[in-house]
């Protein structure tokens, strides 16, 4: 039988867009600088607007998560309604 190996994981591989929290700027080195800010960032337009740019697919499944939802309430009513 083989030696088992007994490799630490590191840190997750995140990319340079998954480092950057809300509200700041991207840094170009890939590890995280230690950015000291006097007070808390301020939500603007731009963080938003960033965001909607980096989960395009979040507003698509929210939308199918109601349609099913929708339906199963329905079907669930109907079911009820038959049954009883």
């Amino acid at each position: 039988m083989g030696k088992k190996s007994r490799r630490r994981r590191s840190t997750p591989r995140l990319s340079a867009a998954q480092l950057v929290q809300p509200g700041e700027q991207a840094v170009p080195s890939v590890t995280p600088a230690v950015v000291q800010t006097p007070h808390a960032p301020k939500t603007s337009a731009r963080a938003l607007r960033d965001l909607r740019e980096e989960y395009p697919y979040v507003a698509a499944d929210l939308k199918r998560i109601a349609i099913i939802a929708v339906v199963m309430l329905a079907l669930m009513v109907g079911l009820a309604l038959l049954l009883v």
